[in-house]
Order: structure tokens, then C-alpha cells, then sequence
């Protein structure tokens, strides 16, 4: 017997690729592999171009308007903020409609809608039967998303929101864990390309996007104080995004062009190597939910050093994967990344103590089959309740 038709709406996955995106395509892959029918719906802007282009997953790009980019640009500007908010809740009500009226075709063959963040897609409940399941992305809904909230047949999310999302609002949050692909994350052979350019250099990594939450600011002002007691230390950035013309300013602006290199977004096939070139992998947000690197990182067997936010304490244990220091504190962050640059031994440790966490906790696999047990209950109440 086939599994359920499944659509899981990612609003933003055919335009960047960062944790929210990498997890819905591993869900689609492996429900897939259990035996649900899914298609990856998504945006097609208005203007310009899809920039990642989805695959091995059937999929559905909406024409809808995208100003994702403008408002990564706005939030790092002064008196900015309310036109910031506009246009992102912009993209959430048209893209929305867009969704809602895609799902609600009697000839689109769906049995369950789950979107990542998109709360007022529950109006497809009005026009058409079908289960809703809400991802939450981290952090509480916008004041104005929050009357959706009770309208949804589940909500699911990890990390932060696992702990502080029924509190807050009163309705429970089902858990469902982020994984990661631990065979093609693995320690393997540093990247050959990068090993070679960056020979006998004491290698720092990010992975992420270039955006305001990730504190790239914070980043490069750390690591100019690391390179005043390491001068040996080097940074690759791989990731893309709106922010990253500001970033390579500030790079230049702190002579460090050379000591800097920017790798742009890498396929996830690539980024084994490129772990295992490094020594300590970085993460320096102001808020993360449930942070994909830190679990790429520890699967590879690299510590991390990150910021004590959001939900990054549940996957970063003081002293046992990583180190972890106050949110916007570049000298405590780069004293961390010192202790760890002194101590080999000990950062070996850790990131051998990552990999058994991994191994143990994480997997797309375990997440996929308790999401398939979700859908088949709240399929199951329909049917009673029809």
C-alpha cells in the first residue's frame, strides 16, 4: 500500500540553501523512501531567477513575488525596520495564497499539506479537507501569524522551540529532531584543492548563509583578534547570501583579504573534505534554532564553537562537542577558539564525542518515520471525523 501524497512547502528552497532548506529536501527524501507520494513546492520569483534548482524530488515552483534579499539588506540598516517587516510579511500572504490556491484544486492530488513557517496556509482547511502541519522555524510566530496557530492540525519543530514554543503560546509543538546524513558525513580525506591553498595553516570554517541572524560581523571582528596571538590562523567562509558584499568590506576593511577566503556555496557532496580541512568549525548567530552545521561538523569529527542562543545549547554540550560563548562577544568567541587552537588534543576529543552524539541522536531516517506516524494519525481523524 502506498503512503500518503505529501506537499511540503519550503518558500524559500529554490532561492538558498541553509538548515530549513537542507531539512526539508531530507525529509522529502527519505518519506519518499517509505513510501509517500511528495512534491517540493516553492517559490519561482516574480523577478529574477531560480537559484537552486530542485532535485530528485518532483516539484512545484509558484510565480510569486521575492524580497527575501531586500529585507536581509534592510535589517542591518538604521531606521529600516517597519519596512523590513512589510515586505516580509508580503512574501508570507502572497506566497501563501499562492500555496492555498495550488492545494485547494480539486485535481491536485494531495492528502497532506506541511509548510515550513507559512502559518496562514491553514485557510486551505476552508476550501479543501486536507491536514495541515506547520513546521515552526525557530523562534515564536509574528504577532500577526498567531491566530493560525490553534488552526493547524500539528506543528512540529526542534531545538528552542522544543522547549519555549508550548509555553508560550499554549499548543503543543510535536517534536521532530534534525538529522544528518552520518554515511556521506564522515571523516574522509581533506579537501585537496583547500589543503594545498591553504598548506600548514591552522584552518577555521563557516558554513551557512550570509544573512543578519548569523552574525557574520561578530565572526570577522573575533577572528582579527585571533590573529594577533595566531597569526598562522586562516577563515573559509562557504555559504552565499544577501550580506556577503557587506562581509568582504569588513574583510578588507580589517586587512585580512588574505588571510580570508570565501567559497561561495558548495555542493553537500563537497563538504566532507572541506570539514575535514578544517580544525574547529564556527558558528557565531545572534539567535539559531537547531543549527544543520553543528551536526555536519560533529559528524565529521570537528568540534564547534559557537554562541550561547536559541536552541544551539542543546547541540553544543560545554566541553564535551564544542565550546560555546555569549551571543555578540567577539573576545570571549575568539578566546574560544584560542583554548581550542592550543589544545589539539582536546579538540580531537570533542569532535570524536560529536560523532557518537550523531550517531546516537540524529538521524533523517528516525525524523522521516516519526513524520510519516504523524500523517497517518491525523489522516486516520479525518477520516473519523468525516
Amino acid at each position: 500500500m502506498s503512503g500518503p501524497r505529501v506537499s511540503i512547502v519550503n518558500y524559500t528552497l529554490s532561492m538558498m540553501r541553509g538548515g530549513g532548506e537542507t531539512r526539508d529536501l531530507s525529509f522529502a527524501t527519505h518519506l519518499r523512501d517509505l513510501g509517500c507520494e511528495v512534491t517540493l513546492v516553492s517559490v519561482d520569483p516574480l523577478f529574477g531567477r531560480v537559484r537552486h534548482p530542485i532535485q530528485g524530488v518532483p516539484s512545484r515552483l509558484l510565480k510569486a513575488p521575492y524580497f527575501r534579499d531586500a529585507v536581509y539588506r534592510l535589517m542591518v540598516l538604521p531606521k529600516t525596520g517597519r519596512l523590513a517587516t512589510f515586505l516580509l510579511n508580503q512574501d508570507f500572504k502572497r506566497f501563501s495564497k499562492k500555496v492555498i490556491d495550488l492545494a485547494a484544486d480539486p485535481a491536485y492530488p494531495i492528502d497532506i499539506l506541511q509548510a515550513a513557517g507559512l502559518y496562514p496556509v491553514v485557510d486551505v482547511k476552508r476550501r479543501r479537507q486536507v491536514p495541515v502541519v506547520i513546521r515552526n522555524q525557530g523562534g515564536l510566530p509574528a504577532k500577526w501569524l498567531r491566530p493560525y496557530v490553534p488552526r493547524a492540525d500539528a506543528i512540529i519543530g526542534d531545538g528552542w522551540d522544543a522547549l519555549n514554543f508550548e509555553q508560550a503560546l499554549g499548543r503543543e509543538l510535536i517534536e521532530v529532531t534534525g538529522g544528518v546524513d552520518s554515511e556521506l558525513f564522515r571523516p574522509a580525506p581533506p579537501d585537496s584543492e583547500l589543503a594545498a591553498r591553504l598548506a600548514g595553516r591552522r584552518v577555521l570554517l563557516y558554513v551557512g548563509r550570509f544573512v543578519p541572524l548569523k552574525n557574520l560581523p561578530m565572526l570577522i571582528d573575533a577572528f582579527a583578534l585571533v590573529r594577533r596571538r595566531q597569526p598562522d590562523a586562516a577563515l573559509v567562509l562557504v555559504g552565499e547570501g544577501a550580506l556577503e558584499g557587506q562581509i568582504r568590506e569588513q574583510v578588507d576593511r580589517l586587512g585580512l583579504e588574505r588571510e580570508v577566503t570565501f567559497l561561495g556555496h558548495q555542493p553537500q557532496s563537497r563538504l566532507p573534505g572541506l570539514y575535514a580541512a578544517s580544525e574547529i568549525v564556527l558558528l557565531s548567530s545572534s539567535f539559531d534554532n537547531s543549527p544543520n552545521c553543528v551536526l555536519e561538523a560533529n559528524a565529521c569529527e570537528r568540534p564547534v564553537v559557537g554562541t550561547r542562543v536559541g536552541g544551539v545549547p542543546r547541540y553544543v554540550t560545554e566541553g564535551e562537542n564544542g565550546l560555546l560563548a555569549d551571543s555578540g562577544n567577539a573576545e570571549q568567541f575568539a578566546q574560544a577558539i584560542l583554548e581550542l587552537l592550543s589544545q589539539p588534543e582536546r579538540a580531537r576529543e570533542m569532535g570524536l564525542n560529536g560523532r557518537q552524539r550523531v550517531l546516537e541522536r540524529h538521524s533523517w531516517r528516525k525524523s522521516a518515520e516519526k513524520l510519516l506516524r504523524l500523517y497517518d494519525t491525523l489522516l486516520s481523524n479525518a477520516a473519523t471525523s468525516r
